[in-house]
């Protein structure tokens, strides 16, 4: 099991031991970039995980193939922000832009982030 924390619109995934571990470490540089780290490799399998569930191809909600124009406008997220999230490198992506994906795609954050555990694990190191 992990936590998920949402600040400034990033997304953060720790475990709570971890998260117990980081505030009573001394905030040092080395923290901070493993962090970093982390939180990039969370990002990146966040994104490759949704391109593959609900990008290969794009359908609407009857289930017909549709354009990544057309799919964007149904989750109310730009395309160019679809087209950062199937980088293979993934991005920074903000909760709301995976709660519009998965609202489009009726699949509570719930079954999401279960199915995500499950892929990836809770303990994501680099």
């Amino acid at each position: 099991m992990f936590i998920i924390i949402c600040y400034r619109e990033q997304i953060f995934f720790c475990e709570p031991l971890f998260l117990n571990k980081v505030n009573k470490l001394p905030k040092s540089n080395s923290n901070k970039i493993e962090l970093k780290k982390i939180n990039a490799l969370v990002n990146k399998y966040l994104c490759n995980f949704i391109t593959k569930k609900f990008f290969s191809p794009f359908y609407d909600k009857d289930g017909n193939e549709i354009s990544q124009n057309e799919y964007s406008k149904g989750c109310g997220i730009t395309s160019s922000t679809l087209s950062k999230i199937k980088q293979l490198d993934g991005y920074n992506i903000p909760l709301t832009t995976v709660y519009s994906i998965c609202r489009f795609e009726n699949c509570s954050l719930q079954d999401f982030f279960s199915e995500f555990e499950k892929e990836y694990g809770t303990n994501i190191r680099p």
